[in-house]
């Protein structure tokens, strides 16, 4: 069983038949460290699938500073998912961190997908469901949590992330500055 296959049973149980239906409307791509899979301002057309390797979404604000909404790992979905859904210009950039290769879906396939594999219709609505609750989590994490317990948070879950992501972008991602960010390593390893 495939990574996507094995990702989609963890939420909904699809049979091969539907599962091979579903994989004929996708297609995976490479994309190298740096590249960009959605620009800011563009519609985006894809939502993807990391296979392996990482990417982030950010936006850029009026003083040109970075934030870091989203970091997908290994078995993670990634996209400006307002502009998927809307058809409206992207809110955020996504990059890649590093060279990675991603299973894409177009809108077009997705809805063809949602229609015609009722097993996919639940599990997009209970990923963009879970995309909703974890975004909620989030923004009250960074008001109601410090942001130490933030980050040893973010380490317990996603372990991988302190050794693959540059610290400057989990730093945004908590809502803190780097420099908070070193003193909290620091202090913790003291």
């Amino acid at each position: 069983m495939n990574q996507l296959h094995k990702s989609i049973n963890e939420k909904v149980e699809i049979s091969e038949q539907d599962f091979n239906e579903f994989l004929a409307l996708t297609k995976p791509t490479n994309i190298k460290k740096n590249d960009f899979f959605i620009n800011e301002g563009d519609v985006a057309k894809y939502i993807a699938f990391v296979n392996t390797g990482v990417l982030y979404s950010y936006y850029i604000d009026d003083k040109g500073n970075k934030h870091v909404i989203q970091i997908a790992l290994e078995n993670y979905w990634i996209s400006d998912l307002f502009s998927f859904l809307s058809n409206e210009e992207a809110i955020f950039n996504v990059q890649a961190i590093e060279n990675s290769e991603i299973t894409i879906i177009s809108k077009q396939s997705f809805e063809k997908a949602c229609d015609t594999i009722p097993k996919m219709e639940r599990f997009f609505r209970l990923l963009i469901q879970n995309a909703y609750i974890n975004s909620q989590r989030r923004i009250s994490k960074i008001y109601g949590a410090s942001a130490k317990e933030r980050y040893l948070k973010l380490v317990q879950s996603h372990p991988q992330i302190v050794q693959r992501v540059p610290q400057h972008y989990i730093a945004s991602y908590l809502g803190i500055k780097p420099q908070s960010l070193s003193r909290i390593r620091k202090t913790i390893l003291e």
